[in-house]
């Protein structure tokens, strides 16, 4: 039987690696030391090490996490690992990615001169952000993503259920940022944002001021008005 669970665990382990390297090209992998780095585009560095039974009865392990300019983030990160309170029977590595994501750019963020100009500038901030899936098929995700809990009227967008999920919201920044969090709340095996940008104006689409459900890839670039903005969601998914 401990074969087995072990066997499994392995399995589960070669088919994570898989989807999480596709997911984040900044992702290392260390097969002898059984060692994961990943080294985000905003700057740091975090190791983790995984468990030979882990999925299953471990979770990874924190080796190291680093700031851009070298500074110590372990402490930071473990609490934000341990704030997760991650299973040791389900896959972490999307979530505790995303966690470190989180924590380099609250470091980046302390700019005094550009939280005052945000602050007084009169133009509302409108942002623009795209969401990768590993799927989307729960019938109450699916409403969720369609319908925001908290200012509806200012988020637009498209989405895309099945394999893989695929999320498009645009508007005022402070309702898409609270829809995607709410949807983050829900348990994911693999969400991950491809694009999150300001925007003087929010992206414009076949339906305007709501959000619809497409079947298609294509249908979702079809309903993207703009053609840079197309391009920008290929390359946002991995097309171009």
């Amino acid at each position: 039987m401990a074969d087995m669970a072990d066997q499994d665990a392995l399995e589960r382990q070669e088919a994570e690696l898989a989807l999480i390297q596709a997911m984040y090209p900044e992702v290392a992998w260390n097969g002898k030391r059984q060692e994961l780095t990943y080294r985000p585009e905003a700057g740091g560095t975090l190791t983790l090490r995984l468990p030979q039974d882990y999925p299953g009865k471990s979770t990874p392990e924190l080796v190291s996490a680093t700031a851009k300019d070298k500074t110590d983030l372990r402490d930071l990160a473990q609490h934000k690992i341990y704030a997760l309170d991650l299973p040791p029977d389900e896959e972490a590595l999307d979530s505790i990615l995303q966690a470190f994501d989180e924590l380099v750019k609250n470091q980046h963020a302390s700019r005094p001169v550009d939280q005052i100009s945000a602050k007084t500038s009169s133009k509302p901030s409108f942002k623009t952000v795209i969401i990768w899936l590993h799927h989307l098929l729960n019938t109450n995700k699916r409403k969720l993503a369609l319908n925001p809990s908290v200012n509806s009227d200012a988020v637009q967008g498209i989405t895309k259920p099945g394999y893989p999920g695929v999320l498009i919201y645009s508007g005022t920044a402070d309702a898409v940022d609270a829809h995607v969090a709410e949807l983050k709340d829900q348990r994911w095996q693999a969400f991950q944002a491809r694009f999150d940008e300001p925007g003087d104006s929010p992206w414009r689409f076949l339906s305007p001021g709501t959000i619809v459900e497409v079947e298609t890839m294509a249908e979702v670039t079809k309903n993207i008005q703009e053609d840079a903005n197309r391009q920008t969601f290929l390359k946002a998914i991995g097309v171009k």
